[in-house]
């Protein structure tokens, strides 16, 4: 997904599992996992940096270098403010990019066109001053390989492809895994020399 905020890059499935990596344009990058419940970030130097400014950024990108934060996805230790949870939710994605809903207006559809160097059709409709885009293959099965979502000088587009193929079920080995509890006695200072090698 490319937007003027936000890259995703990641495979998900109907079980809200995902891998991949999320960005947001000038201010780094993080790998995530999500596994059933439990969620793992590994945030870049330049993603700790935004976050926590450039010298508690440095330090923290320098004691957690190689390492995932390990959360959940819901309760009091939950990653993201279960923003990242959400965002390997296939339900709502599909909801978020105005794809599902059986009410308003009809999809229309449009003219042949290639994507990706395949043959697709696009079907369009405007719901909530939102014009969604779905480019539909021809070939085969008629999987949706981009979704494009205008609103006023706002464009988002999103990729699709690799259907049918699973997550990984690999997830962080303990001794590369900090936890979230861990992570704040680092930031209000109580845990400054506690070793990341400390798993959970």
């Amino acid at each position: 997904m490319k937007a003027p905020d936000l890259r995703l890059d990641l495979t998900l499935d109907e079980k809200a599992n995902c891998s991949g990596e999320v960005g947001v344009p000038g201010k780094g990058s993080m790998r995530l996992i999500k596994r059933g419940g439990t969620v793992w970030i590994k945030p870049d130097a330049a993603f700790w940096r935004a976050q926590l400014g450039p010298e508690k950024g440095a330090k923290a990108a320098e004691k957690f270098k190689g390492h995932y934060i390990k959360g959940s996805a819901q309760g009091s230790d939950k990653l993201g403010g279960g923003g990242l949870a959400t965002a390997c939710d296939l339900n709502a994605f599909r909801a978020a990019s105005g794809v599902t809903g059986s009410s308003g207006p009809h999809w229309k559809r449009g003219h042949q066109r290639d994507v990706h160097g395949h043959h697709a059709v696009p079907v369009t409709r405007t719901r909530q001053q939102a014009r969604v885009t779905m480019h539909v293959s021809t070939e085969g099965k008629p999987y949706p390989l981009r979704l494009e979502r205008k609103a006023g000088s706002n464009h988002d587009e999103i990729d699709l492809g690799r259907f049918n193929r699973p997550v990984s079920r690999a997830t962080p080995p303990a001794d590369r895994t900090v936890s979230v509890e861990q992570l704040r006695r680092h930031l209000d200072g109580s845990g400054q020399d506690e070793p990341p090698s400390e798993s959970v």
